[in-house]
């Protein structure tokens, strides 16, 4: 028990300070002062609201207010009537849980990188992505959607550290370009950009370059690419031809291409010919989402469906051409937080409410997996690093949730008592998170080690 102890109050200290502090009843009252939710005193406090909207919050999205009064009830001993409650869902209830997450989001929660992921040449490894779900007609005023209305919530996660840079609430209809060149501004040399097509323009990448950074990208089916003969002429690449030549299996490289109308430099293509098996499911895939959305795949992409291609400024004795693809494939940890969100937290499921009473329940719910998401990657990091143990990040989230309302209630106690919870915690993910390892297929800190490793070997 000593032993535990001492290892929690080691590597969970600072998150342990950073989160007494951003939820002590102090800084709560002065930020509900700022945002007039408190203007007088009163039995349901700030803390309290917060409890419930971000901690308390299970299916909180299709519950009454009867059901939500009785969880106020039974966890905060506090009695409130129904008509009570919704008064408070207002609008400055949002602005308190938006500055609760604005503070969570800007704290630098985790400490340095241990050495086995510290790279000379690759500062960040950011990942854009964004998840949208529909909502009922009611909202459709203040959030546009596809059909009636619906949410998107932009998401950028940085893979080393664990921490979640930018996350921004949109209509449905907001578009994933916009918001990436709206944070152009945040990208520092040798950060490694990691983002699907939709984020991404000819331009960007430019920037991203200029910006002395790094990015990787799949390529479109259809890109138009050059590359230049002997007599600096530029020859339209036969993406086609190419793949017909390569073995199943393996990996080429092109050098040098040119790409767009504009015949931008793009210094590295890599292309990889996937099995016959991996071919199949894709085209199953496909085939899938041609009757679920109505959309019709081309004549060219089915035929390419044995190729993934990636475009990368990423120089080769940084990045070998066999590891852009496994780099690439970690975009896919942004989905399964978002798998997490809507399965385990339930943020999507949303009955006709007032809009107010909806945005806390949206806000409320960020802030209840921003914190989760902290505690999660830092106890992978640890059983991973120090006990070689790889823990299902769907699994840590699910384990962490059923810990939020004693997890409240030791921050109100202080940093003892919350150290203590998180050593419990820290010993039912361990227990029971483990990941169940599929043949060949890398986990996440093997490919990252893997590929740090064999850039250390080049450079060295």
């Amino acid at each position: 028990m000593l032993n535990r102890k001492l290892r929690v109050e080691e590597d969970f200290r600072l998150i342990s300070d950073e989160l007494t502090k951003i939820f002590s009843p102090n800084f709560l009252n002065d930020l509900a002062r700022k945002d007039l939710f408190l203007q007088r005193s009163s039995k349901f406090e700030p803390k309290d609201f917060i409890a419930l909207c971000g901690f308390l919050n299970h299916q909180s999205g299709k519950k009454s207010l009867t059901q939500l009064c009785g969880v106020l009830a039974s966890e905060r001993n506090i009695s409130l009537s129904t008509e009570g409650l919704n008064q408070r869902f207002c609008e400055a209830g949002v602005n308190l849980l938006k500055d609760v997450l604005s503070t969570l989001t800007l704290k630098q929660f985790l400490s340095d990188l241990p050495p086995s992921l510290r790279h000379a040449k690759i500062g960040r490894i950011r990942i854009l992505d964004s998840t949208s779900f529909e909502l009922p007609i009611f909202y459709q005023e203040k959030y546009f959607g596809y059909h009636k209305s619906g949410v998107r919530i932009q998401l950028e996660y940085e893979l080393l550290k664990g921490e979640l840079m930018h996350l921004v609430v949109q209509d449905q209809l907001d578009s994933d370009h916009v918001f990436a060149e709206g944070i152009m501004s945040t990208i520092r040399k040798f950060d490694l950009i990691i983002r699907d097509l939709g984020y991404l323009s000819y331009e960007t990448l430019r920037s991203i370059s200029e910006a002395e950074a790094y990015y990787i990208s799949r390529a479109a089916t259809k890109i138009l690419a050059y590359v230049k003969d002997g007599k600096e002429n530029f020859i339209r690449l036969d993406v086609e031809k190419i793949m017909e030549e390569m073995e199943i299996g393996e990996t080429r490289e092109i050098e040098d291409i040119y790409a767009g109308k504009g015949k931008l430099k793009i210094p590295r293509l890599i292309l990889c010919k996937l099995t016959d098996e991996q071919t199949e499911k894709r085209l199953k895939r496909r085939k899938r989402k041609e009757i679920k959305n109505g959309v019709k795949f081309s004549h060219q992409t089915k035929k390419l469906a044995r190729l993934n291609m990636f475009i990368t400024n990423i120089p080769y004795n940084v990045i070998s051409k066999k590891e852009i693809q496994p780099l690439y494939s970690l975009r896919w940890q942004i989905e399964i937080l978002f798998k997490a969100w809507k399965s385990i937290y339930e943020i999507n499921k949303v009955k006709k409410m007032k809009v107010e009473r909806f945005e806390c329940h949206l806000y409320g719910t960020l802030i209840s997996l921003l914190i989760t998401s902290t505690l999660a990657f830092k106890i992978r990091e640890l059983l991973y690093l120090k006990k070689e143990k790889e823990i299902s990040e769907f699994k840590a989230f699910s384990i962490i949730k059923e810990f939020l309302a004693t997890l409240y209630q030791a921050l109100m106690e202080g940093g003892e008592a919350l150290l203590a919870n998180i050593a419990v915690m820290f010993e039912q993910v361990e227990k029971n998170g483990q990941k169940a390892k599929r043949l060949k297929k890398r986990t996440p800190f093997e490919i990252l080690l893997g590929v740090f490793e064999q850039s250390t070997m080049k450079t060295a």
